[in-house]
């Protein structure tokens, strides 16, 4: 199930969670090593400032709210809870 690069970034030159012009980092919403692959597969991805990047990794700032948006999102365009569920192990809604 190959779709779009992302899928809820208009804009992927701003960083999605300041809005700085200084998105240069890519970000996997969901993360771990069998998920991270399946995000890039399914666009679940955004791109951050360096700063935001590193206070998300560091300090978990804003990670929940990326992982229920990339959910909702991804049940909008590709299946409902349950099929989440069984391509992601888990809800984070």
């Amino acid at each position: 199930m190959v779709k779009q690069s992302v899928i809820f970034q208009e804009d992927n030159r701003k960083c999605y969670l300041c809005g700085s012009w200084d998105a240069s980092d890519r970000h996997h919403v969901l993360h771990g090593t069998a998920n991270r692959k399946k995000a890039d597969e399914d666009g679940l991805t955004v791109m951050l400032c360096h700063r935001c990047h590193m206070r998300l990794h560091d300090q978990g700032i804003g990670d929940r709210l990326l992982q229920q948006v990339g959910q909702k999102v991804w049940e909008e365009k590709y299946g409902d809870r349950e099929a989440f569920i069984a391509r992601f192990g888990k809800s984070y809604l």
